[in-house]
């Protein structure tokens, strides 16, 4: 094993809580982001990051989950692994790396294994999807430690970085799939899951999000803003239901948004595309309610809320990942040529990106640009789910136009 890998081994941090709260996630999003500007500016490109993570399991289920050739992590999203020596090689394997509806191709060299003690890889950039080696001289180390009634599983990455996006993406990937391997590993084991609290989630995103809002806006603007958030992602939520996907939860972003969460991928195109409408075309009930109740008792706040609810939708119906109208134009092009899919998503990115400079939404400005490499090749992404009909395209461009144009009229008609 290298000497700086190993180094970074012994130097192993406490394990995480197993307490794993959002706020943590939050924290250390925003840490990562932080430390990858900072690094950016001083030209510090090579890296190394360190995760430790304490397993309820034997050594040997932690080994094995973390040696095999095939893994399958359910979701949200489902997470699948599947590698094999390349042919006239003894050391390097290939295969793919499925993530919800994405496949990606990956490769590695195995430079040393030692059975439930340690591993070290290198992530070759020869094989893999530039998603995977985000970085030059990608080394892997996993190290395996025993403690009590647990193993205690800590792995370096070390890698020099070629973008900003992979500062961010190595670290925070690390602790997630950490997290996914920990709970399958678990599984196996026989121990008990791990208690989790899908109001306390959501009511502790949507705290933070309220504060950032307070700090953007008045509280009283901010407090109805996370109310029509709340409605939007109840319409995600009531989709998934209706398809019968289960609902992992609802969860707010600082400064943002909000997000419903799937606790399974999407089984086709066409479902996928109902699930994005539905935030925006739920709410086409209240904001039609408010316009209605406007018209009727001439109160300014059903006004305000007519109009916010209505370009609150609207944006986020804008065909640009990651917004709804985004997956939505993903879904309608899934039958497409993939070079076509994407030419229209680099245009719509581009487009995307000079309206929120333009409107001066410079959250929307970081998101665009952190998820652009990811959007650029959605369309040359290998499709698991199954590709919408014909006749499904046209009922969900349609069910898209006729919502848009409802946000556009009522808009128009407030701010005339």
């Amino acid at each position: 094993m290298s000497y700086r890998v190993t180094r970074r081994l012994l130097q192993r941090p406490e394990p995480e809580s197993r307490a794993m709260t959002f706020l943590a996630d939050l924290f250390w999003s925003l840490f990562f982001l932080l430390r990858g500007t900072v690094d950016a500016l001083l030209r510090r490109h090579r890296r190394s990051y360190v995760t430790s993570i304490d397993i309820r399991a034997p050594r040997a289920i932690v080994w094995q989950a973390s040696s095999a050739n095939k893994i399958v992590f359910e979701g949200p999203p489902r997470m699948e692994i599947e590698t094999a020596l390349r042919p006239g090689t003894s050391d390097v394997y290939e295969g793919t790396v499925s993530y919800g509806e994405m496949v990606v191709p990956m490769a590695y060299r195995q430079i040393e294994s030692r059975p439930q003690e340690a591993l070290l890889i290198e992530v070759l950039k020869e094989g893999s999807a530039p998603s995977i080696a985000l970085g030059r001289d990608y080394f892997v180390g996993c190290k395996f430690e025993d403690k009590s009634d647990s193993t205690v599983l800590t792995t370096v990455h070390e890698l020099t970085h070629d973008n900003f996006l992979g500062r961010v993406l190595i670290p925070l990937g690390a602790r997630h799939n950490g997290r996914r391997l920990r709970d399958h590993c678990e599984a196996l084991a026989g121990a008990p899951a791990r208690p989790t609290s899908k109001i306390f989630s959501a009511l502790l995103t949507g705290a933070l999000t309220y504060a950032s809002f307070i700090y953007l806006f008045d509280w009283m603007f901010a407090a109805m803003l996370l109310v029509l958030l709340l409605i939007h992602e109840a319409g995600h939520a009531v989709a998934m239901r209706w398809v019968g996907l289960p609902v992992q939860g609802i969860y707010f972003i600082p400064f943002f948004g909000g997000v419903a969460v799937s606790a399974a991928p999407h089984r086709s195109e066409a479902e996928r595309g109902f699930v994005a409408l539905m935030g925006p075309g739920f709410s086409l009930i209240t904001t039609g309610a408010f316009v209605f109740a406007a018209a009727l008792s001439g109160e300014p706040l059903f006004q305000h809320l007519a109009l916010v609810s209505a370009i609150l939708n609207g944006i986020n119906l804008a065909p640009v990942l990651p917004l709804d109208g985004g997956h939505v134009l993903d879904s309608a092009l899934s039958s497409s040529d993939p070079d076509i899919v994407a030419i229209i998503n680099m245009l719509a990115l581009i487009l995307g990106v000079g309206a929120s400079v333009y409107l001066e939404w410079y959250v929307l400005t970081a998101l665009l640009v952190l998820t652009a490499p990811m959007l650029l090749r959605s369309g040359k992404t290998k499709r698991r789910a199954e590709p919408i009909t014909p006749s499904g395209r046209n009922w969900l461009v349609a069910g898209y136009l006729a919502t848009l144009a409802f946000y556009i009229a009522v808009v128009a008609h407030y701010m005339a």
